[in-house]
């Protein structure tokens, strides 16, 4: 028998009232938009403290491969692989890094004792650093390239300069270990595998205001929470008021 549409319990016809108005769109759209201006900032600092426990991992990883390293050859340091300029500093062997293109990383003398290929590449780039822009340092030697790492060696330490071996130490040499920095994160723009203590230490891992050393007068803008591996091998995250001094390059300094 045939029925008609209206015969049926429930309408087939489309009930108006199921959709959303105008105005409850946009309640939900503002809804939305306060959530994601809330949780921008929660998620951008999470992803902060995630690379700065990163970056510190890698650099104590690494300190204990250079600790190592000086276990296995008498207390002395690896050299600190300042670029090679043909007259003054040159490409040493023992360089702790081998970071320049003409030369293969695997090779550096820490690979031994972390491993090497990806694994040493991700070792030494801290997660919020970026590479972008690097340029060669001027007057260097060809070939090398830009320093594309993002962690610095204390060139008091062992600096690689003619006649070999340069100014190479032994860890006995050094007063204080707890205090004398290993490795640190420079200011990208003046990024090199070595550091000494006039060179300002990394932003990338948040900034504040100096209370005056050896490179930045008081109020001036300063890195915080760089990452940093003493010569006891503790890590830990420095700035610039502590490790801008000429302590830091005296080994005999107590």
């Amino acid at each position: 028998m045939r029925r008609d549409i209206g015969d049926y319990p429930i309408s087939l016809k489309r009930d108006a009232r199921c959709g959303f108005t105008l105005l409850e769109l946009l309640v939900v759209i503002g809804i939305i938009a306060v959530l994601v201006a809330v949780l921008l900032p929660v998620l951008g600092k999470a992803r902060a403290q995630a690379n700065r426990a990163v970056c510190l991992s890698n650099i104590r990883q690494l300190g204990a491969a250079i600790l190592m390293y000086c276990n296995d050859n008498n207390g002395w340091f690896p050299t600190c692989a300042v670029w090679a300029t043909g007259s003054a500093y040159k490409q040493f062997p023992d360089d702790w890094v081998h970071w320049q293109a003409n030369r293969k990383l695997e090779n550096s003398a820490i690979a031994t004792y972390v491993g090497a290929g990806e694994k040493l590449r991700s070792l030494l780039r801290c997660p919020a650093d970026t590479f972008d822009g690097r340029k060669p340092h001027l007057a260097i030697a060809p070939g090398q390239g830009p320093y594309l790492y993002s962690y610095n060696m204390n060139q008091t330490i062992g600096l690689n300069g003619i006649p070999y071996p340069g100014g190479r130490t032994r860890i006995t040499q050094w007063s204080a270990p707890g205090r004398k920095m290993m490795l640190t994160e420079s200011r990208e723009v003046y990024n090199d595998a070595a550091w000494w203590s006039l060179t300002p230490l990394a932003w990338r891992h948040g900034t504040g205001t100096s209370r005056g050393n050896a490179v930045l007068s008081s109020g001036q803008k300063m890195g915080i929470n760089v990452s940093a591996v003493f010569i006891d091998g503790h890590a830990e995250g420095t700035n610039d008021d502590f490790l801008c001094d000429y302590f830091q390059f005296q080994p005999w300094a107590p």
